[in-house]
């Protein structure tokens, strides 16, 4: 008699513990604003489903954008220290993986991955990065750069399609900890 085993996926994690609004304005200085560009229309790989209708930056809202980078790195985050900007990065990878059923539903409908690798790869290493470098940021006068290490300013990223979350964790946890914005 030969023995079956059978083998079973997880569940697929429901759509409906997401809540996903009809349009997105972009987030600019604390709060989400219309974009002064046009919109796009993200689409579900998987489905060829419009999930969401989101605001295209033009010059114009980049410049904003970087101008509250600036104003929130020279009046706060710069002037913050290590320990504190640590407690941020420290509360922002316990919100990932507090919400991360849902970061990972929307991180597979938006480009299309594996729900098991959004979930089990991608999101807890984003929560990880953020542990990762909270650790560093008051460490950072011991990294070898200096005894006075200083943030340099505001960064900028283009993120890809294929690792969204996982690349902004990438970039965004280690220029935080520095005290860059």
């Amino acid at each position: 008699m030969a023995d079956t085993i059978f083998e079973y996926a997880p569940a697929p994690e429901s759509r409906s513990i997401v809540d996903i609004k009809p349009s997105y304005g972009l987030f600019v200085g604390g709060e989400f604003v219309e974009g002064r560009g046009t919109s796009f229309k993200t689409i579900s790989p998987a489905t060829e489903e419009v999930l969401a209708e989101v605001a295209e930056a033009d010059a114009a809202d980049v410049d904003a954008a970087v101008k509250a980078a600036r104003r929130a790195y020279d009046k706060v985050w710069s002037r913050m220290p290590g320990r504190e900007r640590a407690k941020y990065l420290y509360r922002i990878a316990r919100i990932i993986q507090e919400r991360g059923r849902e970061l990972a539903v929307l991180e597979s409908l938006d480009n299309g991955k594996p729900i098991k690798e959004s979930r089990d790869v991608d999101v807890p290493t984003v929560a990880a990065h953020f542990f990762y470098y909270a650790g560093w940021a008051d460490k950072l006068e011991y990294a070898g750069r200096g005894a006075d290490p200083q943030p340099l300013g505001v960064a900028g990223q283009v993120i890809p399609w294929n690792f969204p979350l996982l690349m902004l964790a990438w970039k965004v946890a280690p220029a935080l900890a520095a005290g860059n914005t």
